[in-house]
C-alpha cells in the first residue's frame, strides 16, 4: 500500500485528536482515520456509530455517504469519492469572476441540504445542543427552520464532493442528538470560505455581509450563530485555544486566484514603473538640450584637459575650489 496523504488533527483537545489518511492498493484509494491517543477512541467509535441515523435521515439517492468499515477499535476505513468539493467550485467561479455561477453553486448547496435531509419545521431540543453550542433552550432556535436532525454540523463547502450529478458527504465527525438549522450551517460554510479566501480579495469582491442578506441570513440571526460557532469551536479545540497552536506556526498557502491578484498588482508595480522612467528619460532630455547644460559640460572637458584627474593640478584645483 502507498500513503499519498496524511493529516493530523492535534491541534483539537485530546478526546477529539484522530489522523485521516489517503492510501492507495493495487490502484484502488481509500480512506482511513484512526484515533491518535486513547482518549479519542470513544469520538472515532460515535463517528462509526452515527453513520446509520445519518443514512436514515437522507431522502433519495442524490446525497450519499461512502461505505465505512471497522478495522480495528482505533481506526475506521471509507470508501473514497473521486470528484470536486463545492469549495473547489466555488474557487472557480471566484477565479473567473463570474457572481452568477458563484450565487447558483450556493444555491445549490442550500436546495441540496433542504432536499437531501429529511428536515423538520420546529426544533428539537437535547442537552448536547446546550452543552456544544451553548443553547439554553429549545427557544434559542425558534423561528430558524428549517432544522436538521440528528445535528450535523459537518455539511460544508469542503466537505461535499460531486461526482456528475451525485452528491457524497465525506466527512460527518460531528453529529449531535437534537437538531440544528440548515441556515446555520449556510452560516458556516459562507463564514469559513471567506476566512480562507479574504486575503484574495473575495470581500471585495463579494461582501459577505450581502450574500448573507441575500440567502435570507438577518444580522441578529447572525450574531447568535456567530455565538454558536464559538460556543463549537470551545467544544473541540478548549476554551483558551490551547491546542489550537498550529495556526501560530502554518505556512503561507497562496491559492490560484491569490496568485492572479499578485501577478495582476506586480504588473500595475511594473507599469508604474515604467511610466516614472519615461518620465524621467524625457526630463533629462530636456535638460541637455539647454545652454547652461552644454555649457557645463564644455567647462567639464576643460577642466578634465588642463588638470587631469589624479594629477597634483587637479588636487590645488580642488583645495581652492573648497
Amino acid at each position: 500500500m502507498n500513503l499519498l496523504y496524511i493529516r493530523y488533527n492535534r491541534h483539537r483537545l485530546e478526546r477529539f485528536q484522530v489522523a485521516t489518511s489517503v492510501w492507495q492498493d493495487h490502484g484502488r484509494k481509500f480512506v482511513m482515520k484512526k484515533a491518535l491517543v486513547a482518549q479519542a477512541v470513544p469520538h472515532l467509535s460515535r463517528l462509526y456509530e452515527e453513520t446509520a441515523p445519518i443514512r436514515k435521515s437522507l431522502q433519495g439517492d442524490r446525497l450519499r455517504l461512502p461505505d465505512v468499515t471497522v478495522v480495528d477499535e482505533q481506526t475506521l476505513r471509507f470508501d473514497f469519492v473521486e470528484g470536486r468539493s463545492m469549495d473547489a467550485l466555488l474557487g472557480d467561479a471566484f477565479l473567473k469572476r463570474d457572481k452568477r455561477q458563484f450565487l447558483n453553486i450556493i444555491s445549490d448547496y442550500v436546495a441540496l441540504l433542504n432536499d437531501a435531509f429529511a428536515t423538520v419545521p420546529e426544533p428539537v431540543w437535547s442537552e448536547e445542543l446546550q452543552q456544544v453550542f451553548a443553547l439554553d433552550s429549545a427557544a434559542d432556535l425558534s423561528g430558524l427552520g428549517p432544522f436538521l436532525t440528528p445535528a450535523l454540523a459537518d455539511p460544508l463547502f469542503e466537505n461535499i464532493l460531486r461526482d456528475g450529478g451525485k452528491y457524497y458527504l465525506i466527512d460527518h465527525e460531528w453529529v449531535f442528538a437534537g437538531c440544528l438549522p440548515v441556515s446555520f450551517i449556510l452560516f458556516r460554510s459562507l463564514f469559513y470560505f471567506y476566512e480562507k479566501n479574504k486575503e484574495f480579495g473575495l470581500e471585495v469582491w463579494l461582501p459577505l455581509a450581502g450574500l448573507l442578506e441575500r440567502f435570507g441570513l438577518a444580522p441578529e440571526t447572525i450574531s447568535r450563530y456567530q455565538a454558536m460557532d464559538e460556543a463549537f469551536q470551545a467544544y473541540v479545540f478548549g476554551r483558551e485555544r490551547c491546542y489550537r497552536y498550529r495556526d501560530r506556526y502554518r505556512k503561507h498557502i497562496t491559492t490560484v486566484p491569490g496568485l492572479f491578484e499578485l501577478i495582476e498588482h506586480q504588473r500595475q508595480v511594473v507599469r508604474q514603473y515604467h511610466g516614472e522612467i519615461v518620465h524621467l528619460r524625457q526630463e533629462i532630455s530636456a535638460m541637455k538640450a539647454t545652454r547652461g547644460w552644454q555649457l557645463a559640460q564644455k567647462v567639464g572637458r576643460w577642466i578634465d584637459a588642463c588638470f587631469p584627474p589624479g594629477s597634483g593640478r587637479r588636487r590645488g584645483l580642488e583645495r581652492l575650489l573648497k
